[in-house]
């Protein structure tokens, strides 16, 4: 039993170096996330600003306040995980401190009767006494390896406590540290929840604006929902029209309409390299906010209106660089009628499509690098939108990705 408190003592200390990768990579995560979310937070006040420098209200300015506030609840909801994660460590040092507390009374108490015991036989003459007492050899042997025994654990109990106190001081300024580290997050998320509450009355105005216009919008979600129509074939006739085997000789025009689905060995090694890549992909803007998502959307305004959007939209800066997800090969450039341009690029079996673009700065049959520069993006009343779509080519035709889960997060 003598022996418990220095087990315990171990057994403490085992477990908080076991629990010390664990914690520090939850705390590394936290952080990292929380940083991820600053940035995107000041990417989209920069748009915003921007947006209100120019004196308009628009539907995208009121996406990227949508946008904004998303950022914020998930920073807020961070900021609760990383105060959560400190509460446990400050609950664990707590709790560690009582213990080793509790061991470093043992460890006196035991080294006080070490004491007493070295204190009365402190004479050489009672250790001779003591040994020359022994009834034969191997005894005051024995008692001569007892003697020793006890000043060797006299000078370990010494140790230990010095050990234990210099633990419980490490732990107590641990404490201290996560204390202040969690007053100070306390006083971030107040902050945000202050910032939160401002976009959620900036969004409520901007949306009462633009109800104003709700013919206008109408318009506007018409005239977009027909370049959309017009996109979307464009880019399945180019993509057919690439796939589909030339007439041989003595053919009649248009009787093949199945598509040449074969790889060349390159081809099928571009391909498997952009699917290992599948959420690494970088950005096609250097600056951006996800402004609408893959698949039917709610118009922000308008009631009832569903918005098929067969890629993402990245609002961006004026005049923003569009740079290519992967390297690849030019398959198409198109010119879609009061909608810009968009550049069709070959990765295998897939196709990313980069639309929305004023100036485009390849050519068909051109290669391309990993972000090489596509064109500039085309902005207008709504802002400056670089519009990116992903296609998959199987034996069953020509499918749509959500591209979002490829992109770097």
């Amino acid at each position: 039993m003598k022996n418990v408190p220095f087990i315990r003592l171990l057994f403490g200390l085992l477990l908080v170096v076991l629990a010390l990768p664990t914690l520090a990579q939850n705390r590394k995560d936290l952080e990292k996330k929380r940083a991820a979310l600053d940035q995107q937070i000041k990417t989209t006040t920069a748009l915003i600003d921007q947006a209100r420098k120019e004196q308009r209200v628009t539907q995208e300015q009121l996406q990227l306040l949508e946008s904004q506030i998303r950022a914020r609840e998930q920073l807020i909801h961070t900021m609760n995980s990383e105060l959560h994660r400190v509460d446990q460590l400050i609950a664990e040092d707590v709790e560690l401190v009582a213990s080793l507390k509790e061991d470093l009374v043992h460890l006196k108490e035991e080294y006080g009767r070490m004491l007493l015991f070295a204190y009365r036989n402190r004479s050489a003459y009672d250790r001779m006494s003591y040994l020359f007492a022994s009834t034969s050899f191997q005894q005051a042997y024995k008692r001569s390896r007892y003697l020793a025994q006890i000043a060797e654990q006299r000078t370990r109990q010494a140790a230990l406590i010095e050990e234990t106190r210099a633990t419980i001081d490490q732990r107590l300024t641990d404490l201290q540290t996560q204390r202040e580290e969690k007053n100070k997050l306390v006083s971030q998320q107040q902050a945000e929840r202050q910032r939160l509450s401002s976009d959620r009355n900036g969004q409520q105005s901007a949306l009462n604006g633009l109800k104003k216009e709700e013919g206008r919008l109408r318009e506007t979600q018409k005239k977009q929902a027909n370049q959309r129509r017009d996109l979307d074939a464009a880019i399945r006739k180019a993509i057919e029209a690439e796939l589909k085997p030339k007439a041989t000789a003595g053919s009649k025009p248009g009787t093949s309409g199945k598509l040449d689905l074969t790889l060349t060995p390159e081809a099928k090694e571009l391909n498997a390299d952009f699917e290992k890549n599948r959420g690494k992909l970088p950005w096609p803007v250097e600056k951006g906010v996800i402004t609408s998502r893959f698949g039917p959307q709610p118009h922000p305004v308008l009631p009832g209106i569903k918005i098929d959007n067969n890629g993402i939209d990245i609002t961006t800066e004026k005049n923003a660089t569009v740079r290519a997800l992967f390297r690849g090969e030019v398959s198409s450039v198109i010119v879609i009628p009061g909608a810009g341009k968009a550049v069709i690029l070959s990765h295998g079996a897939y196709r990313t499509v980069y639309s929305n673009l004023r100036e485009v700065s390849v050519t068909k049959g051109q290669k391309v690098d990993t972000k090489g520069t596509l064109g500039t993006v085309l902005t207008d009343d709504n802002g400056s939108v670089a519009h990116v779509e992903l296609w998959k080519i199987t034996a069953d035709g020509l499918v749509k990705v959500d591209p979002g889960p490829w992109l770097f997060r």
